[in-house]
């Protein structure tokens, strides 16, 4: 079950750098890039593709920010969450963070998340097919990833600066 499960995982990755490829040749690869996001998403505990093992090299715990430009609690949270992570990349950047814009219009959701002060990729979900197979089902939703590639926990609605915090410190540890 666990090599399936790795074999599944590398085969994501493969399609996640082909995503990000495709990105940087339609050029949205810019400071907040867009990147279709296609990598089956596996349960809590799983072996997640998204561990983004081809575009930030292997093994980089990753924070997941589900979010949409027309969600009210996101309007609030997304700058938040922007701030720590500049603050996280100025203090040598362990964790990777990427956005997912589900359901949204991608142009609206990429000039959110710009204004929002994001600074980091943003992959566009405009059918929302991605949050559910981590049985997320609202916005806005966290998820996290550790250093092994497994979804380590989900924070299911808006996440305080503090509690994400706590969260890239349980990551950076490694006892996540």
């Amino acid at each position: 079950m666990r090599r399936r499960r790795r074999l599944v995982v590398w085969g994501g990755v493969g399609v996640l750098v082909a995503a990000l490829a495709v990105g940087l040749v339609l050029g949205t690869a810019g400071s907040s890039a867009q990147a279709p996001l296609l990598a089956p998403l596996p349960r809590l505990g799983g072996g997640a593709p998204v561990a983004l093992t081809g575009a930030h090299g292997p093994h980089r715990p990753t924070a997941i920010t589900f979010f949409a430009s027309w969600c009210t609690p996101c309007r609030r949270e997304l700058p938040e969450i922007a701030g720590v992570a500049r603050a996280e990349a100025a203090q040598g950047g362990r964790v990777v963070f990427l956005g997912v814009d589900g359901n949204d219009d991608p142009a609206s959701g990429l000039a959110f998340a710009r204004a929002s002060g994001v600074t980091f990729p943003v992959a566009v979900d405009a059918t929302s097919s991605v949050a559910p197979r981590f049985g997320l089902y609202g916005y806005p939703d966290t998820v996290f990833v550790d250093a092994g590639g497994d979804v380590a926990g989900v924070v299911r609605g808006p996440i305080s600066a503090a509690t994400l915090r706590q969260w890239l410190g349980r990551l950076s540890s490694g006892s996540a």
